[in-house]
């Protein structure tokens, strides 16, 4: 019997630190590590080029066309999930898009926002955009669909890391056309200090 009663205690005094390190950590985000080695990764991967290393589009309308672009995301909204069974993930992020058609030459602007939404934690999802576009072929609207994945675990605290396939419709004064490509999107503000509260503070730190 004391034999059991001691057995008993040693168990209990073993599993109590075990119970209170799932407690903290239930308790406190993965946020810090999670946001420095998906910062790191991405810089030891020279993913941070992305924005000056131009996306290939090929383009119908007057013609068919290869298009140089240039997306920059500066930065995405945190996740935000909708409630529900099958609720998804939705990020908004706002980008700029300077772009030049080839063979005729041409430069355009493109300006506007995506939103991304994953069906709950997954990391495929589909995305939408819309945007306006002036350039030296008729200035209009453009609006997009594709297929996305994120490369990385989404938290409030990261920015997505996406690469997608997607499909636009424009509309100018010139005439209409459509594009596809292949598109890898890392906003600017990874490599920011990401403002994350420590343990048992109020404040705000920089990560």
């Amino acid at each position: 019997m004391k034999h059991a009663v001691a057995a008993g205690s040693l168990l209990c005094f073993l599993a109590a630190p075990l119970a209170r390190a799932e407690e903290v950590s239930e308790q406190e985000p993965r946020a810090p590590a999670l946001v420095s080695w998906k910062r790191t990764l991405c810089l030891y991967t020279l993913c941070f080029l992305e924005p000056a290393i131009p996306d290939l589009r090929r383009e119908w309308g007057d013609g068919a066309h290869w298009v140089l672009s240039w997306p920059i995301h500066p930065w995405a909204t945190p996740p935000l999930d909708v409630p529900g069974v099958l609720g998804p993930t939705l990020i908004l992020s706002p980008f700029v898009e300077p772009q030049l058609r080839l063979r005729p030459s041409t430069f355009r602007l493109l300006a506007g926002g995506r939103v991304y939404a994953f069906p709950d934690a997954y990391r495929f999802g589909v995305l939408a955009e819309g945007a306006g576009v002036w350039g030296g072929d008729g200035k209009g609207g453009v609006a997009g669909v594709g297929l996305t994945y994120d490369l990385i675990e989404r938290h409030r605290d990261t920015q997505p890391w996406t690469v997608s396939v997607v499909v636009r419709r424009t509309w100018t004064d010139a005439g209409a056309r459509t594009d596809v490509s292949f598109d890898v999107t890392v906003p600017l503000a990874m490599f920011f200090g990401t403002r994350i509260p420590p343990p048992g503070d109020g404040g705000a730190s920089s990560e």
